[in-house]
């Protein structure tokens, strides 16, 4: 690839974003620009934090925000156009692309105040000695389980965590227990919880240069195996059903179909409001009871600066502002993730009964347990990304099969990272 098209990454269309513009701007270059990606409580939270910045004698800028997929098209082609804007969220999905490509500023020495954050996330956008972005969160992944809803089901949630044996039992046992209704949702195509369970197999999900895939071609198999046996058993939804819940309003879980999701673990706030009884927040299944190795904390997203900007002294300040003012952090919360520092973590854990504070404190639980942080998803990791959920939906809708699907993927991962 020679530009950083959307497109060729992902084969999507177009993108709208809403824009918010200052008023009072001034300057030749015009104000600073910032942009990021996420859902309406995202965009709302962020410019309260901005409200914030402005109130604070922070320089004149002007804001956009679009849905995830969206964000990326706009970008893509803004930044081919030399007009991407000053500061800029960036999804570790791209983050190697658009750094390799040069389109982001080195932070080495921006002055940006990175002292209080965890060390997983305060080196999270390092490439080849060089920062790139700063990290925002705190996050790693985890499961969100109504446990009232187990408990209806006559089972309990294992103490020590499940094995993924005895999750797929769990799962079973659950469908048949709750007519009309699934132990787990469908999996096979989370390509990011795959990274967990590639872990869990004994190696990173990428080689250290990123070269190549490091997992072997029988692990992937054996995970599209894993949740095509629980779809047969009816312990997962068919695939059509899936098809019909990637809303979290309509998810399984909302609706009481399914005791649980799985997903990052800052995105149990998005699904506790449409779900009656607490969520939970606890540890993915494992290869050994209670051996948390395979999953990591990690900086997933970041502040970045585009190369290009005229404003780099106004956008360092900025991000700096956003990750330490007391105004911007509360008014952030953990929206993007949980906290990336233990001063901003007790700023916003208040309500400790709040689905936040669960987020929290399972990250503070977990940390010294998990394994290490995994470099930077190379480049070409958003094209794996979807074309692994491609492969999956194919074997789920019976076009083909775990064998023949897990080669298809060693097969792109090796044209895409070989590029």
């Amino acid at each position: 690839m020679t530009t950083l098209s959307r497109r060729t990454l992902l084969g999507l269309g177009a993108a709208t974003a809403a824009a918010i513009t200052i008023p009072g701007c001034s300057g030749k270059s015009g104000p600073m620009r910032v942009s990021w990606y996420g859902p309406d409580p995202v965009t709302k939270a962020l410019n309260k934090a901005l409200d914030a910045w402005k109130s604070s004698g922070g320089a004149e800028y002007t804001a956009e925000s679009a849905p995830f997929n969206d964000y990326w098209d706009k970008l893509a082609t803004r930044t081919s156009g030399g007009n991407a804007p000053d500061v800029l969220r960036m999804s570790m999905s791209y983050f190697s692309d658009y750094a390799g490509r040069s389109a982001l500023k080195d932070l080495s020495s921006s002055g940006i105040d990175t002292s209080g954050l965890d060390k997983g996330v305060a080196d999270s956008g390092l490439i080849d000695g060089k920062n790139y972005g700063v990290g925002q969160s705190s996050i790693s992944y985890a499961m969100y389980v109504d446990e009232a809803a187990v408990k209806k089901a006559g089972a309990t949630v294992p103490a020590q965590g499940w094995t993924w044996d005895k999750f797929a039992e769990f799962a079973r046992d659950y469908s048949g227990a709750i007519q009309g209704s699934y132990g787990s949702t469908d999996q096979a195509g989370n390509f990011q919880l795959f990274e967990v369970y590639a872990r869990q197999h004994g190696t990173e999900l990428f080689s250290d240069d990123g070269g190549k895939l490091a997992t072997s071609k029988d692990t992937v198999q054996e995970w599209f195996q894993y949740w095509a046996e629980l779809r047969k058993a009816k312990a997962a939804p068919a695939q059509n059903v899936s098809a019909e819940t990637t809303a979290i309003e309509k998810s399984l879980v909302a609706k009481g179909k399914a005791p649980l999701q799985f997903g990052w673990v800052q995105q149990v706030t998005f699904y506790q409001p449409v779900v009656k009884n607490p969520l939970s927040v606890l540890p993915v299944p494992q290869g050994t009871a209670g051996d948390l190795k395979g999953q990591f904390v990690k900086g997933l997203d970041l502040w970045s600066i585009s190369s290009a900007s005229k404003h780099p002294e106004d956008a360092a300040k900025l991000i700096g502002f956003l990750l330490n003012d007391e105004k911007a952090i509360k008014a952030i919360g953990i929206l993007l993730g949980v906290p990336p520092s233990k001063k901003a973590r007790d700023l916003v854990a208040a309500d400790a009964g709040s689905a936040g504070a669960r987020a929290i404190k399972y990250v503070e639980d977990i940390q010294a347990l998990v394994g290490p942080s995994p470099k930077p998803w190379p480049k070409g990791y958003g094209e794996l990304l979807t074309g692994f959920g491609r492969i999956a939906e194919n074997i789920g809708f019976g076009k083909s099969d775990p064998a023949k699907g897990a080669q298809e993927f060693v097969d792109l991962a090796g044209k895409t990272l070989g590029q």
